[in-house]
């Protein structure tokens, strides 16, 4: 009973996933998210190539959580047509302080109320998106305090109550995520193993794909 008690909760299992994207219904780039254990919870190393209307844009991006799937910490560094944006955030239980971006000089955020987790999503890239589906099985939650580093802003997201249809080609049994909030978005997981098969941005006409050997 013990063990079953302080059993790490569930996450994806190591190893790098890849992901197709697509903007507008046209191939732009593609996205890996690498899985490792860490010395408290696991990590997720990101890199994503794209292009888009013309200009070249890369990321590497490392997130990583803690025991309990809360976000520690972060850290991001952005290539868009020869420029060079970096950004860092550390983590507590109630507070985010967020050093570069396009913030500039460090600043906290604050969990926004009648929320209980961090969650840490940069706008068109993935490891947050990635590690959604564990952390809100593990944690419960409707809603969250959603942080995007590079702005510097915070915001509460929360659950959909009218999800969406199940698109063309999603397995049967894949579990569903919609958020809703500035930017609504859904993510199609495989619940056996918590990881995205697809994630769907509408406002955006984005979508994610996961490539499988």
């Amino acid at each position: 009973m013990l063990a079953a008690a302080t059993a790490a909760p569930a996450f994806a299992p190591p190893g790098t996933y890849r992901y197709s994207a697509a903007l507008n219904g046209q191939s732009i780039g593609t996205w890996t998210a690498s899985v490792k254990p860490g010395d408290g919870g696991p990590e997720i190393d990101e890199n994503s190539n794209a292009t888009f209307a013309g200009m070249q844009m890369a990321a590497t991006a490392a997130l990583v959580l803690g025991p309990d799937l809360a976000p520690t910490r972060y850290s991001g560094s952005y290539q868009v047509t020869g420029q060079t944006q970096t950004v860092s955030a550390a983590l507590t239980a109630t507070s985010a302080a967020i050093i570069g971006g396009f913030g500039g000089a460090s600043h906290t955020l604050a969990l926004a109320p009648a929320t209980r987790h961090f969650v840490v999503i940069e706008p068109a890239l993935l490891a947050g998106l990635f590690a959604l589906p564990a952390q809100l099985q593990a944690w419960g939650d409707a809603s969250v305090t959603w942080v995007a580093p590079v702005t510097g802003q915070a915001q509460t997201i929360s659950k959909n109550p009218d999800p969406p249809a199940r698109p063309a080609g999603i397995p049967a049994q894949d579990g569903e995520i919609s958020m809703q909030g500035q930017i609504p978005f859904t993510i199609w997981y495989d619940p056996a193993t918590l990881v995205p098969d697809e994630i769907i941005v509408p406002s955006q006409n984005a979508v994610l794909t996961r490539q499988r050997p």
